[in-house]
């Protein structure tokens, strides 16, 4: 019994011999893949070739958008779910920081949506503070987070699905850094921050920038990490690039450090099977975005040219290669802590309160999402970022980095406006706003700005928020301002004016949410009107308006300039007091409103504006305040109608034709509409309306929208019009 047994250990010990021998030992292969902006998802059509042809990937080393692909794949998304993100994805709003408007509070919508948007810049004692980058890259952050968000708990990259190493530069000293371990969309976000493009990332107290500088295409790394034979993904030079303008040369600038880094890498593939592949992205360039969809086709041609070599490397029939059968579960999150480095001067549990998560809560991720967005458009931060400690019992601390704007707490902004018809009257607004944020730690704000043109404009305003959580606020003002009006009597025009106005108003308010604020305040203003064009009496040479205001304001609208949904709204009323130095006793009621429709291309727009001034002695100027800006006066005459009694409306109608990625979004409508003022109650009859129209092609650029088309006003000629910017 005991031989029998001996003889079958013994036959089981050789066949397990002869099996071994029939199954050689496979090589470790790793994967390689080098940046090139754009062009580099070309990178995902590699991927395809490697994946239908069952060849496996043991480790892989990135730089850049390499690193992005790269850090994908390694998470376990296969080929064709990267591809799907790569189409899903709007990469042109990726690059853009400016939170979406619906997200901010009603004061930062207003600040946003004014006259000073052409552009931004710091300031201090030392002079002018631009920022790092010219993208933080807040929304980057926050999509690199969602895509990775299975292995964000991961932080030693070697026990992700696959193991990765990312690549970035020390930006003072020129040392390539080896990212192995931490947070991985971090170190992917420190891998591509190309220089003067992108703000630089801070691991470990290391100020990191894009790894095209130091080591573009990391086989080294590849090879430490084990791999016995690495596939490399190398994007060449963009062809055909002009070099005449300063982006071009930059381009090429980096173009030819990602050359020069790549080069000794490359010398690493002298000797081996190793396996150059390089996708033919022709002209597609760094920053085509735009085309990113094309590239693909392309990595898969440049895979498909190897793939002989890369068939050597397959994997035997019905072998499922690894990384496509690794997805982490996505558990849910206690957070057991919340903790806050907050840089700026804001007290903590401001910041706390927009971001609105607290110790106990179930991480939703939605929910921070939104919050860690109202934080960054506080205005204060260059970056709001967060991530996860997991504690000894199972529950997390959640770290919120509130890093603090490179352009501190003191910024000047411009903006301009041009107008012409086209028959002499040429118009121009241009202006600068200079705003001192963090007076106190709640958030005070000083507010100072002046224009010149048709209107002339200097006025200073303090926002003083009274509690932590910005909702009461008192806000004192003062203004000069020089502008036209024209006056109305029997429902013609009958003259145009031109008003000196100087006053002072004190608001207290309080915000309702995100979306609208409710104020009530104290004025005083004088008026010191002179007649342009017409015949006109007037009561005096002066006039001095005092009393109280009530307003309530609301603004639901998701863009500034071309909105697709949502809505505004002011009402107002004013109550003029003679005690308080009036010229005479007045009530008078304002009501603004906007609505916004959309369904794919189409747009239609809805405005109104409906004002009634009651027991006005002096019955001709009065205190206009902000009109609305969006869709109705871009469209229509831009003269503004002054009596008791004012009735306007339009309806407009858009079609979005083209986008210009980056530059502009080409719109074609048509406006209607109806406007007059009276002055007495009894004048007012429906049938004096001047219907209005206009057909225009508009578009919103980087610096403020633009329109160019032909009005119609009943009684007056019909003209071209031009209108450049936001009206002031």
């Amino acid at each position: 019994m005991f031989l029998k047994s001996l003889v079958a250990l013994c036959l089981v010990l050789s066949l397990s011999k002869a099996n071994a021998a029939e199954t050689p030992h496979r090589p470790k292969i790793g994967l390689v893949l080098g940046g090139g902006g754009a062009a580099g998802v070309a990178h995902v059509g590699v991927l395809k070739v490697l994946e239908a042809n069952n060849i496996p990937i043991d480790v892989i080393a990135g730089n850049s958008m390499g690193a992005i692909i790269g850090s994908l794949y390694a998470s376990g998304m296969s080929a064709a779910e990267i591809e799907k993100v790569v189409h899903d994805l709007d990469w042109i709003s990726l690059f853009r920081d400016d939170p979406s408007h619906e997200i901010k509070s009603y004061q930062q919508k207003q600040q946003s949506a004014d006259f000073f948007s052409a552009f931004s810049v710091g300031v201090s004692k030392d002079g002018v503070k631009l920022p790092s980058g010219l993208i933080d890259g807040q929304r980057l952050m926050f999509e690199l987070r969602r895509l990775l968000k299975p292995v964000e708990r991961v932080s030693n990259f070697d026990l992700l699905p696959i193991p990765f190493r990312a690549v970035a530069t020390d930006i003072r000293t020129g040392a390539a850094v080896t990212l192995k371990q931490g947070n991985l969309a971090t170190a992917v976000r420190a891998s591509m921050s190309i220089p003067g493009l992108f703000a630089p990332v801070t691991i470990d107290n290391r100020l990191l920038v894009d790894g095209l500088v130091s080591n573009n295409l990391p086989v080294d790394l590849a090879k430490q990490m084990g791999a016995d034979i690495v596939i490399v993904s190398s994007i060449p030079p963009e062809t055909n690039r002009t070099l005449d303008s300063a982006l071009d040369i930059s381009l090429q600038s980096m173009d030819l450090l990602m050359r020069k880094s790549s080069a000794s890498q490359l010398a690493l593939m002298r000797t081996g099977k190793h396996i150059l592949i390089e996708p033919p992205v022709g002209d597609i360039g760094n920053l085509a975005f735009d085309r990113v969809a094309e590239t693909i086709p392309r990595g898969v041609q440049g895979a498909q040219a190897q793939l002989a070599a890369l068939k050597e490397l397959a994997l035997p029939a019905g072998t499922i290669p690894r990384q496509t059968q690794a997805h982490l579960k996505d558990t849910p999150i206690r957070v057991a802590r919340v903790q806050l480095e907050n840089e700026s001067s804001l007290r903590d549990t401001l910041v706390q309160e927009k971001l609105g998560i607290q110790a106990g809560d179930v991480l939703d991720d939605q929910r921070l999402q939104a919050g860690l967005d109202r934080v960054y458009s506080l205005g204060y931060f260059s970056l709001v970022d967060y991530h996860l400690t997991q504690r000894s019992d199972g529950d997390y601390d959640l770290n919120v980095m509130a890093r603090k704007a490179a352009q501190g707490d003191q910024r000047v902004s411009a903006g301009f406006a041009l107008s012409d018809d086209f028959n002499g009257d040429t118009g121009y607004q241009a202006g600068v706003k200079y705003v001192r944020q963090g007076l106190t730690d709640k958030g005070t704000e000083l507010r100072l700005q002046g224009v010149i043109g048709e209107r002339i404009l200097g006025s200073a305003e303090l926002h003083h928020p009274l509690q932590d959580n910005n909702a009461t606020f008192i806000a004192p003002r003062a203004w000069y301002q020089e502008r036209d009006a024209s006056i109305v009597s029997d429902a013609q025009q009958v003259a145009e004016l031109r008003a000196t106005e100087a006053g002072a108003q004190l608001d207290v308010g309080r915000a309702l949410g995100d979306s609208a604020e409710a104020r009530a305040g104290v004025f005083y203003q004088r008026i010191e009107p002179e007649v342009k064009t017409g015949t006109l009496t007037l009561p005096g040479d002066s006039l001095t308006e005092a009393g109280l205001k009530v307003q309530y304001q609301a603004d639901t609208l998701d863009s500034v300039n071309f909105p697709t949904t949502g809505g505004r709204v002011k009402a107002a009323y004013t109550h003029g007091l003679k005690a308080l130095g009036g010229d005479s006793h007045f009530s008078r009621v304002e009501l603004e409103g906007e609505r916004v429709w959309s369904k794919e291309k189409h747009r239609l727009i809805a405005s109104g504006r409906l004002e009634a001034t009651a027991n006005n002695e002096e019955g001709l100027l009065y205190n206009t305040g902000t009109v609305l800006q969006t869709g109705r006066l871009a469209f229509t005459d831009n003269d503004q109608l002054i009596g008791n009694f004012t009735l306007d409306g339009s309806l407009t109608y858009m079609r979005q034709l083209a986008e210009v990625p980056q530059i502009a979004k080409v719109h074609v409508g048509a406006s209607v509409g109806a406007r007059q003022a009276w002055q007495e109650a009894a004048d007012v009859k429906p049938g004096d309306l001047r219907a209005t129209g206009s057909v225009f092609v508009g578009g919103e650029t980087p610096v403020g929208p633009a329109f160019i088309g032909v009005r119609k006003t009943q009684g007056l000629d019909q003209e071209a019009y031009f209108n450049f910017g936001r009206d002031f």
